[in-house]
């Protein structure tokens, strides 16, 4: 009966522990990607650090999935006892995480958009660069509020403003401001952030229970063969 407990403690563990490992490459691809798609941009923004947190819990996560499945395997008490910490630990650290990225997107999120896109609108203004072209061709905006700030400074919206670049229909026109389709981008980004952050919570605090059973098990164990031999 206990050979049976711990086979299939074992099996869930070294289950989860491929599930996790698999999350991790996941994570990996994703925020190397979002980093990829965010390099060309000259704005600074919470993007990129929310690129790195993903990539660094990606690569976390599949190093303490090989090192769970080696201390399984073992049946080392010390290395379980380990790895059920740093998941701890880990789960500790995410819950922050989360909880910065919440008041983040609450507050300095907004404000921090706002002084990004009048930087981009004094630049256009002043013709330094083009970079509020991309984000008007990218998120299909134009200017920095609506479109009605070319209007209201006498000027005819970009090319970068109107669909397929062709400003001689009028319906082709993006009258939302690129601020606002920013902002709703960004938070999108934040929300799948904070949905795979929680994912990665439940699945850690389940994986150190486990492991810590597991540690019990291998203990009860081995203080039975001490005791009937």
């Amino acid at each position: 009966m206990f050979r049976c407990t711990k086979k299939r403690l074992k099996f869930t563990l070294f289950v989860f522990n491929a599930i996790c490992a698999l999350t991790g490459v996941i994570l990996i691809w994703f925020g190397a990607w979002l980093y990829s798609n965010i390099s060309e941009v000259d704005v600074d923004n919470s993007e990129t650090l929310i690129a790195t947190v993903i990539t660094v819990l990606g690569t976390v996560l599949l190093v303490m999935s090989v090192f769970g499945c080696t201390a399984t395997y073992m049946e080392s008490k010390s290395m379980l006892i380990s790895y059920a910490v740093i998941l701890v630990i880990l789960l500790v650290i995410q819950i922050f995480l989360v909880s910065i990225s919440y008041t983040a997107a609450s507050g300095s999120l907004s404000s921090g958009l706002q002084q990004g896109f009048d930087e981009l609108w004094d630049k256009r203004n002043t013709n330094i660069n083009t970079t509020l072209s991309f984000y008007e061709e990218w998120l299909q905006c134009c200017g920095k509020s609506s479109a009605n700030d070319y209007f209201l400074m006498d000027k005819i919206p970009p090319p970068s403003c109107c669909r397929y670049r062709d400003c001689t229909n009028v319906l082709n026109l993006y009258v939302i401001g690129c601020e606002q389709r920013f902002g709703e981008y960004v938070s999108d980004k934040t929300s799948s952030f904070n949905i795979i952050s929680w994912c990665l919570i439940l699945t850690e605090f389940t994986g150190s229970v486990f492991a810590c059973i597991l540690v019990d098990s291998i203990r009860n164990y081995r203080d039975r063969i001490r005791f009937y031999n």
